[in-house]
């Protein structure tokens, strides 16, 4: 049975005309990935790559910590939300980030180090201010 001509539209618009952030989620973002760098490095992180573009994606944070090579994703969301940060992730994003964790770990540099992919959750209140960070290692 063929599918009415307005359901095929309406998939293909909502494919092709998705809605880009705003300025202020943008600026939320930003300010969710600085605290979660501020937070990494006291933790012993070292940041060796921020927003690092590939073939497929981008990889939030770069790190290396204790002989392992960190990809990590950073998620906020308000605090208070339905959705708590990691339930975001949803299984077609863990598949990109672990195409994109792969691809980092291939480079000479890096392939002999243990490779592990962490989740830092940052919530915010309503004036976005920070409220809590917190690092789930081996997310995915």
């Amino acid at each position: 049975m063929m599918r009415p001509l307005h359901r095929i539209w309406a998939g293909l618009r909502q494919r092709w005309f998705r809605a880009r952030p705003s300025g202020s989620t943008r600026r939320l973002g930003r300010l969710a990935e600085d605290a979660a760098a501020r937070w990494l490095r006291r933790r012993g992180y070292r940041i060796l790559e921020r927003n690092l573009r590939l073939p497929g994606g981008e990889i939030d944070f770069l790190a290396f910590r204790a002989g392992w090579l960190v990809v990590i994703e950073v998620r906020s969301r308000k605090q208070g939300s339905a959705v708590s940060p990691r339930e975001t992730l949803t299984a077609k994003k863990k598949r990109r980030l672990r195409r994109l964790a792969e691809q980092v770990h291939k480079r000479p540099r890096w392939r002999r180090l243990s490779l592990r992919i962490d989740l830092v959750e940052v919530e915010t209140d309503a004036r976005d201010r920070v409220v809590s960070i917190q690092a789930i290692e081996g997310f995915c």
